[in-house]
């Protein structure tokens, strides 16, 4: 088995790359890096803040220099990026005739039902993801529906099946599929058993629709392929240096919270700048200040655009995936200018309870 990941920022490709370390690590390379031979390896083209045009020609660029029998198209559980241009883009580098298109990520409380993207419980335009403050998951006003968000962005027709046809069982599941070649197919999901049947199905047509979707469905992938790893410990002994770049409330409270226990933190203000980017790079600049003056051993960061800074700042253009110490989160080792390699943990911004990495530290510890 060969499978390519593309994913649009750092922290999505680290989240579905590590589910597939189950036989052995993942390997991430950040664009414009070569990806290593690997059963598995994931590819961060950086694309999610670009325009609709440079994103659909890296998304081509980065196809031809991973080629692989199967491919993986990791997307933000909120929608936000160039989704239909990057989607179009590896359906042509591919030739695939259709993708199956499902964002719902369960143990995130992301699900889709009768087309509504939910985000705990609620429509996502009702959520705080909704105001992110550097990257809006919705233009103003528009719907939560990820039909009518999508359609807009493509060129290709668009389909929707509804949860009834998602639980009606592989062989009918894939019969609807199959009348849908050449269409982009955007599924309901609300539970893992959802995404494992869209899998299940997909894999019973010949050929096979591209498969497009957050960690959730890069699980269901994972699972069917026999790679599937879902937990792994984190290293004992570690000094933890906690990084977060993200404005979301949820990645303010867990620094304040990791702050409180006596974690080293390093966090923006949490002012809101007209580049998020000027943000990031201020903030890795410090962490690898402090990094470089102390003997920290792991390094947790929040935010995809974070996260990349600081592997700027530290010479690295690769993380090495160990698998997910938690939903949402991945656990890699990072080279660096440093002399020696980190442990590193990575965050999506939205994801997580307040004192995640209070009690990640504390489970680290014992």
């Amino acid at each position: 088995m060969t499978l390519t990941i593309l994913a649009d920022d750092l922290t999505g490709a680290c989240d579905t790359g590590s589910l597939f370390a189950g036989k052995g690590s993942v390997p991430v390379s950040i664009w414009p890096a070569r990806p290593p031979g690997a059963p598995v390896r994931v590819l961060d083209t950086e694309t999610r803040t670009t325009t609709a045009s440079a994103a659909r020609e890296r998304v081509r660029s980065a196809a031809r220099a991973a080629p692989a029998p199967a491919y993986f198209k990791k997307i933000d559980s909120t929608l936000r990026g160039r989704i239909g241009a990057e989607v179009e883009a590896l359906l042509e580098a591919t030739g695939a005739p259709s993708a199956l298109l499902a964002p719902a990520f369960p143990s995130q409380r992301r699900a889709v039902v009768d087309r509504v993207l939910l985000v705990d419980g609620r429509p996502v335009a009702d959520t705080a993801i909704a105001r992110d403050p550097d990257f809006p998951a919705l233009p103003a006003g528009s719907s939560s529906s990820v039909v009518a968000l999508i359609r807009p962005q493509l060129q290709r027709p668009l389909a929707w099946i509804p949860l009834a046809q998602v639980r009606a069982g592989s062989m009918p599941l894939a019969a609807r599929l199959q009348r849908l070649a050449g269409m982009i197919v955007v599924a309901d999901a609300e539970t893992d058993e959802d995404l494992e049947a869209l899998v299940d199905g997909a894999f019973e047509v010949e050929p096979a629709p591209l498969l497009v979707g957050s960690a959730g469905l890069g699980r269901a992938l994972a699972r069917r392929l026999g790679v599937l790893v879902e937990h792994v410990g984190l290293p004992a002994g570690c000094r933890w240096l906690v990084v977060v770049g993200s404005l979301h409330p949820a990645s303010r409270e867990q620094a304040e919270r990791a702050r409180g226990a006596g974690l080293s933190v390093v966090a923006s203000a949490g002012e809101r700048r007209a580049n998020p980017t000027d943000v990031a790079r201020g903030l890795a600049e410090d962490a690898a200040r402090r990094l470089a003056a102390d003997r920290f051993d792991l390094v947790a960061v929040t935010g995809g655009e974070t996260a990349l800074a600081l592997c700027r700042a530290l010479g690295a253009d690769t993380i090495e995936l160990a698998g997910p110490p938690m939903p949402g989160l991945a656990l890699g080792r990072l080279p660096s200018r440093l002399g020696r390699d980190l442990w590193i943990v990575t965050k999506a911004g939205g994801f997580g309870p307040p004192d995640l990495f209070v009690s990640l530290a504390e489970r680290a510890a014992t």
